[in-house]
């Protein structure tokens, strides 16, 4: 049976009405976002209307488990959500956006305090207890001028006083406990394309205020970045996975804690590079081999071979576990984009293989190699995408290939030679081998 990733995406696209509130505008984002407010919006919206007068716009974080205009969260854990409720007002060239706390007190909806930014949106809402006080900070993503640029607050509220704590630029943020003290900090990163100055800076929040812990540069040359990822490396310390593109290519970062600051062992300081991960194609880091850590893709080049055209030039990818200091191959693949599918390399082709890449005729095709020698032996192994309508019709049945998967538009099948038979891979262990993505 082949193994076959699968993605759903669910898209619910819910309109909230708000009866008796047709002064209020509301942005596109709420076609898109799940509202999460209950029969107390009536009441909520009115200490909104109060506090906030006519003509305000609801806005809806674009990013994020929270997509509601109005948030509901149980900060202090006390069994009673509080409400956070975001709206934007212009008046002539200025737009504000404001957040506006409202909590229950004995059942009954009121307003617990404001805070306003000159922003243009929401990009996400987090909340998390960085001081260890029993409620939780609400960690709010504004942006300022579109995603271009945007800045992160964080917001405290405690006897009855709603306060900002911090305010920072930042591309993406993250909350993390990288040294295993059980308290989260806020891992910021900042990339500045422009001065070609990226840097990761990790924050802690006390009772008197908030503190830098660590700061460290990452690759100059990143373009962009994607969620950065908490998860342990294979010696068990905890650490911020952050994939990201640069140049035509990508690399994987990786932060931790180092002596009481922030460090990016990956980092090449003469270079201000990444080189270690440097890959040509964006894969992100995944558990490939399901043993509970992260690996990161790493470029390695093979021999190409040359048939009737032409040949592409194939590399083979590297999923390599990571200490800290040391990058250990876990598995090799090779990857077919186009197609949508990966063929796990057995251990024992290891510096061995050369292979054929036919984009045009859908061929992936796996040859000995001589490494000394700089020659090219027999065929281990032929895979080929194929029109679905045409091998259903018998178009290419003479080629004796074996089906090995299919969807609704292709199917995927493979030749074994007798080379491959000859070193003990059969056709169960290329079964378990090929997977579709």
């Amino acid at each position: 049976m082949v193994r076959k990733i699968g993605l759903t995406v669910v898209i619910m696209a819910l309109i909230l009405t708000l009866c008796g509130c047709d002064f209020v505008k509301t942005d596109m984002a709420e076609l898109f976002s799940p509202p999460t407010l209950t029969g107390d919006f009536k009441y909520i919206s009115k200490i909104i209307e109060k506090t906030a007068g006519s003509g305000y716009t609801l806005k809806y974080p674009v990013r994020g488990e929270h997509r509601s205009a109005v948030v509901q969260y149980d900060i202090d854990g006390d069994g009673k959500n509080e409400a956070f409720a975001f709206y934007s007002k212009t008046e002539g060239d200025v737009t504000t956006m404001t957040v506006q706390l409202i909590r229950d007190e004995k059942g009954k909806w009121v307003d617990g305090g404001t805070q306003t930014i000159v922003a243009s949106g929401v990009d996400m809402v987090q909340f998390c207890d960085l001081d260890n006080n029993g409620v939780s900070e609400i960690l709010i993503g504004w942006q300022i001028y579109g995603s271009s640029e945007m800045q992160l607050a964080v917001y405290g509220y405690s006897k009855n006083t709603f306060v900002q704590r911090l305010l920072q630029k930042y591309t993406t943020f993250i909350t993390c406990d990288l040294n295993g003290d059980q308290k989260s900090g806020v891992l910021i990163i900042d990339i500045n394309t422009t001065e070609q100055h990226n840097t990761a800076a990790l924050y802690a929040l006390d009772e008197e205020g908030v503190i830098q812990t660590g700061i460290c540069e990452l690759d100059s040359k990143l373009q962009a970045i994607g969620n950065p990822i908490v998860a342990e490396l294979s010696n068990g310390r905890s650490a911020v996975y952050l994939d990201a593109i640069k140049g035509v290519g990508a690399v994987t970062e990786v932060l931790i804690e180092d002596k009481g600051g922030l460090s990016n062992p990956l980092f090449d300081i003469e270079a201000r590079e990444n080189l270690r991960t440097l890959r040509s194609s964006s894969y992100p880091v995944m558990d490939i081999n399901k043993d509970g850590i992260l690996e990161i893709p790493v470029q390695e080049n093979v021999p190409a071979v040359t048939g009737d055209a032409l040949a592409e030039k194939l590399y083979l990818t590297n999923w390599c576990s990571f200490d800290g200091e040391n990058l250990t191959v876990q598995t090799t693949t090779m990857i077919n984009v186009n197609d949508g599918y990966y063929f796990t390399i057995p251990t024992k082709w290891r510096n061995r293989i050369a292979v054929l890449k036919d984009t045009e005729n859908r061929i992936r095709e796996v040859y000995l190699y001589n490494y000394k020698q700089s020659v090219i032996g027999e065929s281990l192994i032929c895979i080929r995408a194929f029109n679905k309508k045409d091998w259903d019709a018998g178009k290419y049945k003479e080629l004796r290939m074996n089906e090995i998967a299919r969807n609704d538009n292709t199917v995927y099948a493979y030749k074994l030679n007798d080379a491959i038979i000859d070193m003990g891979i059969t056709h169960s262990d290329v079964e378990k081998a090929f997977v579709l993505y």
